[in-house]
This record gives C-alpha cells, sequence and structure tokens, in this order.
C-alpha cells in the first residue's frame, strides 16, 4: 500500500469515528430531554385497585351497595376491568313474590358526581319467588373507575 492510501484509510477511519461518536452523543441528549420532558399525566382512579394479574377491581363502596330495583335484590357487586373488557357481576334476588319472565334492564353507570358515563343493556333469566341468580354485563372499554350505577327496567 502506497502512503497516499494510508492517509486516506485514516481519514476515513477518523471520520468515521467522529460521526459515530457525535451520533451517539445527539442521541444521548435526545434520551435525556425525553427524560427531563413531563409526562402526560393519568387520570387518578380513584375507585381503583389494581390487582397482581393486572386486573382493575373497583372499589367504590357507593357501587358495590346492594340495590333493590321492582323487586329484585341486586347484591355482592363486583365490577371489574381486564385487558380492555369491564364486567359488572352480581346477584339477583327474585323478591316480587311472583315468578318472573326474562327482565330486560339498562345498567347506566355514574361518575361521582352522579353523571352519566355510559349505559349497557342486560337480561337477567326467569325466576322463581326467592330464587337467586348471577347477573353479568360487560363491554369493552374501561369503565372501572365508575363511582355507581342504577338499574333501569324496561
Amino acid at each position: 500500500m502506497k502512503s497516499n492510501e494510508k492517509k486516506m484509510i485514516f481519514i476515513l477511519l477518523v471520520i468515521l469515528v467522529i460521526a459515530i461518536v457525535i451520533f451517539v452523543v445527539s442521541k444521548n441528549k435526545k434520551g435525556n430531554e425525553n427524560e427531563n420532558t413531563p409526562v402526560e399525566n393519568k387520570p387518578v382512579e380513584e375507585f381503583v385497585q389494581v390487582l397482581d394479574d393486572g386486573t382493575k377491581l373497583n372499589t367504590s363502596t357507593k357501587l358495590n351497595q346492594a340495590k333493590d330495583v321492582n323487586g329484585l335484590r341486586f347484591e355482592n357487586i363486583q365490577f371489574t376491568e381486564q385487558n380492555g373488557q369491564s364486567v359488572l357481576l352480581a346477584d339477583v334476588t327474585n323478591n316480587t313474590g311472583k315468578a318472573t319472565d326474562f327482565i330486560l334492564l339498562d345498567v347506566i353507570l355514574l361518575d361521582k358526581n352522579g353523571k352519566e358515563i355510559v349505559t349497557l343493556g342486560g337480561i337477567i333469566s326467569p325466576l322463581q319467588p326467592g330464587a337467586k341468580t348471577q347477573f353479568n354485563t360487560s363491554m369493552t372499554l374501561d369503565y372501572a373507575n365508575a363511582y355507581d350505577f342504577k338499574i333501569v327496567i324496561k
């Protein structure tokens, strides 16, 4: 190799090293800028406890209170969210004194101010007087932070 070729290779190597150093330094500066940039605040979920498996469990005492609607008692209420699926479960007891057919109803989720968040439908299977069944309704959005709900029989 001639001395001119050696000089050219050396100059190219120096330029390459300088380019790599500049790239690494600029990448680190961008990374540090992101660390100091405020992160968008997630809304505080006041009525949610996150379980070990990532399930969100609603902890609102108002939502979990037993509710009596037209002789039907809703109790042992549980409202959870996992993987974008919110599920409301409750035991329903027929206290009407007579057998019921299928019952169509709306569940209206409410925020802390009593404002409607969403309305979803539900069905209760036929029940004999005093009989109990499990009510289950779900939606594909995260409403785990609801404060309360009301039931409207259709």
